[in-house]
């Protein structure tokens, strides 16, 4: 058995004590007598050691208090997060000209060291997508242990990317880490007294002085959590000491490695959110179906059970190249572009994201802007460390980047997975 510290020994005398003070006054009262002149001594004297025994326990919480501002006074940009330069065009460049980045450099790396917060106010970014607040961690002192298996994030700020599954959702701020929202069940409008069949919530036209129709929609109360989100990536010492590199690094690989995080998650929750699935053999009633025709199929499906309209479809990309290399029976051409031309993006005319985290063989039609919100919490947080394993013995520095957000699908029945 491990020897047990003073403030252990402490604690325990404490509780002894204690117990042999209330096992005499139990006694008393059990007997229906006073305390004897003895008993009443004993007591008071182990009132007086408790006291005693307390005060060094206070002490010892006091020492450990005081250790641990020493250290944290120590550390390189500790406190509250510092803003970036006004003038900083991107994640790289802001975490390169912080305070905690350039004090880390100026200390040498050296010993344990991990990065002192940095908060960079990013634009909107491509496709009116917010971008999230970005924090920078760049302290140095003595870090934690860092994830081995990370997960995976979202938009980076004002690093211009491609169209991602991110910048499809409608955007919103959280400020608590969770979300309770009501998810649109049913829509329908009442013609009379009677639901009209296919008709969605959306108010109808009726004549002068005549009664109008309820428009109804159902609720469920639900709720959803912020989740965190994180990338997590190895570096050489070397490259942090570049600051061409280190920020050109930052801007590109680590904004891939979050971006496709974020797809998988956002993903992940579409799917286990309860949406349909469609057949273009039921709902267009063709004896033959090829890939074309099951995304008109999800289209479809959408259109009639929620009442929106789709405006995109995550498409795997073998079955996004299977689409673009197919030709025509008859002439043999290409239904799309061909060799020397890209392929066209938007089959019946909804634009497509191709991302391996689609289902293959499984496209997912959605009205992803108007039927779900991507609620951000904070900003992205990046921070450097060699506190990681063996990476101060290899001179190696893990790369971390986090981000808090959640998935809410206000209306399911707005998303379609497409099947053969």
């Amino acid at each position: 058995m491990a020897e047990r510290t003073a403030k252990e020994w402490l604690e325990a005398e404490v509780k002894r004590l204690a117990s042999e003070a209330r096992t005499m006054t139990t006694l008393a009262e059990s007997e229906n007598r006073n305390l004897s002149d003895d008993e009443r001594i004993r007591v008071e004297g182990i009132i007086h050691d408790t006291n005693g025994l307390k005060a060094q326990i206070a002490g010892i919480d006091d020492n450990k208090r005081l250790i641990e501002a020493v250290e944290n006074a120590s550390a390189f940009g500790q406190g509250e997060p510092t803003t970036a330069p006004e003038d900083a065009k991107s994640l790289g460049e802001a975490f390169v000209r912080s305070d905690g980045y350039r004090g880390l450099k100026a200390r040498g790396l050296t010993g344990s060291f991990t990065s002192g917060p940095v908060e960079f106010g990013s634009k909107v970014g491509d496709g009116g997508t917010p971008s999230a607040t970005v924090v920078v961690n760049t302290s140095a002192g003595f870090g934690g242990a860092l994830p081995l298996q990370p997960q995976v994030l979202s938009t980076l700020g004002p690093v211009e990317e491609p169209l991602s599954i991110a910048g499809l959702f409608g955007q919103g701020t959280a400020t608590q880490n969770s979300i309770v929202y009501l998810e649109e069940t049913t829509t329908q409008t009442l013609l009379g007294n009677q639901p009209y069949s296919g008709q969605s919530s959306a108010a109808t036209v009726t004549a002068q002085a005549t009664a109008k129709p309820s428009v109804f929609v159902d609720f469920t109360k639900r709720s959803t959590s912020i989740e965190k989100i994180a990338a997590f990536l190895p570096i050489s010492e070397e490259m942090l000491e570049d600051e061409p590199q280190i920020s050109s690094y930052i801007n590109s690989r680590l904004t891939v490695f979050v971006r496709q995080a974020e797809e998988a998650y956002l993903v992940n929750k579409l799917l286990g959110s309860g949406i349909a699935t469609s057949s273009a053999l039921t709902l267009l009633g063709i004896s033959t179906a090829n890939m074309f025709d099951q995304i008109a199929a999800g289209i479809l499906q959408v259109q009639v059970g929620s009442g929106l309209q789709p405006d995109a479809v995550l498409i795997h990309p073998v079955d996004f190249w299977k689409m673009a290399t197919t030709k025509s029976t008859s002439s043999g051409d290409y239904f799309s572009g061909g060799p020397y031309a890209a392929p066209s993006r938007n089959p019946w005319g909804v634009q497509v994201v191709v991302t391996r985290e689609a289902m293959l063989g499984n496209p997912l039609v959605g009205a992803f802007n108007d039927a779900a919100t991507l609620f951000r919490k904070g900003g992205l947080t990046v921070e450097a460390s060699n506190s990681h394993a063996d990476y101060f013995r290899k001179n190696l520095t893990a790369l971390r980047a986090e981000e808090r957000l959640g998935l809410v699908v206000l209306r399911p029945a707005a998303f379609c997975k497409v099947s053969a």
